[in-house]
C-alpha cells in the first residue's frame, strides 16, 4: 500500500487521532455554495413562484441546484488486488456546515476526490491543508 501525489511520488500521510486511518487534507481553497445562493431564487417572490416554475425543468440554474463539489486532495492509491479505501468526513463538515458526502470509497489507483453538497444556508469557505476528513484502508479476503 502506498500513497502518491499528484506527479506519482510516494507520499507518507499523518495518522488520524480519531479512527483508525489516515488524515485527508485539501490540495487548494474550495468555496462550496449553498443551494439558496442559485440564481433561481434571486429576486423571487411567492407571487411570481408559478411563473418561475414553468418550465423548471429546462432551467440551467436548477439543473445545477445540487451539483456536487469536487474536493482535491492530491493523494492517489497504490493499493494491493484486494484492497480498497472508504473516506469518513470530518464531522464538522457535516454536522456544524451542513455538508453531505456523495462518494465514500476508492478503489486502487484512484484520486482522493471527495463530493460534497452543501445543504446549509451559507457558503462553505475551506483553506488549503485543512483536515476533511479520514481514509481507512480496508483489505478483503
Amino acid at each position: 500500500m502506498k500513497f502518491l501525489n499528484e506527479q506519482g511520488q510516494e507520499i507518507t500521510l499523518k495518522r488520524a487521532e480519531n479512527l483508525p486511518g489516515y488524515e485527508v487534507t485539501l490540495s487548494e481553497d474550495v468555496v462550496i455554495d449553498s443551494a439558496v445562493n442559485n440564481p433561481f431564487f434571486k429576486g423571487i417572490n411567492i407571487l411570481q413562484l408559478p411563473k418561475k416554475l414553468k418550465g423548471f425543468r429546462d432551467n440551467t440554474d436548477l439543473r445545477m441546484l445540487f451539483e456536487p463539489q469536487i474536493l482535491s486532495t492530491g493523494i492517489q492509491l497504490n493499493l494491493n488486488d484486494n484492497m480498497f479505501g472508504i473516506f469518513e468526513p470530518d464531522s464538522v463538515l457535516t454536522t456544524e456546515n451542513r455538508l453531505f458526502l456523495i462518494n465514500h470509497s476508492f478503489g486502487n489507483s484512484q484520486i482522493i476526490n471527495p463530493k460534497f453538497v452543501n445543504f446549509g444556508l451559507k457558503k462553505v469557505h475551506l483553506k488549503k491543508g485543512s483536515v476533511i476528513g479520514t481514509l481507512m484502508i480496508i483489505e478483503s479476503r
